[in-house]
């Protein structure tokens, strides 16, 4: 019978722990270093650029974050935009990561203006965005590149 209840008792306690110590796993410390990322997706766009009031488009770049809720990057952007199509730049933004290893970043684009997007913090090595802002169907998805024993 006492084993009965301490069995019990230890299976509420490691119930009742198990996700504490999940939820303490990420920070913003968690995107730490360069990661190579690419995109694809449809943009809003005006009816002059685009009767559907879209555009398929496709991104590659870096993002550097410092682990501490920055980051900075560069990027190539094609879509079938009837003014060229190609664009490179850099942007700058803020992010936070929440202790269930969700995030919410802010990206300053060069040319003007902002995106925002939900992350998910695979692996410190690893994400995936989705953009928030209205009209934007956009998926991003990230790995850490540079030193393979920093990874």
């Amino acid at each position: 019978m006492n084993t009965n209840r301490i069995a019990v008792s230890l299976t509420v306690l490691l119930l009742a722990v198990a996700p504490s110590l999940y939820a303490a796993r990420c920070s913003n410390a968690s995107l730490h270093g360069t990661y190579g990322y690419s995109s694809q997706g449809f943009a809003s766009v005006t009816p002059d650029i685009s009767p559907a009031l879209f555009l398929p488009q496709a991104q590659t770049g870096l993002i550097t974050f410092d682990g501490r809720g920055n980051h900075s990057g560069t990027y190539t952007l094609n879509s079938t935009d009837p003014a060229g199509g190609v664009a490179r730049g850099t942007f700058t933004g803020t992010y936070a990561v929440n202790s269930d290893c969700t995030a919410t970043a802010e990206v300053l684009i060069d040319v003007g203006g902002s995106l925002h997007a939900d992350t998910v913090v695979l692996s410190p090595t690893e994400f995936v965005s989705i953009s928030t802002d209205a009209g934007n169907s956009i998926i991003y998805s990230g790995k850490k590149i540079g030193d393979p024993r920093e990874r």
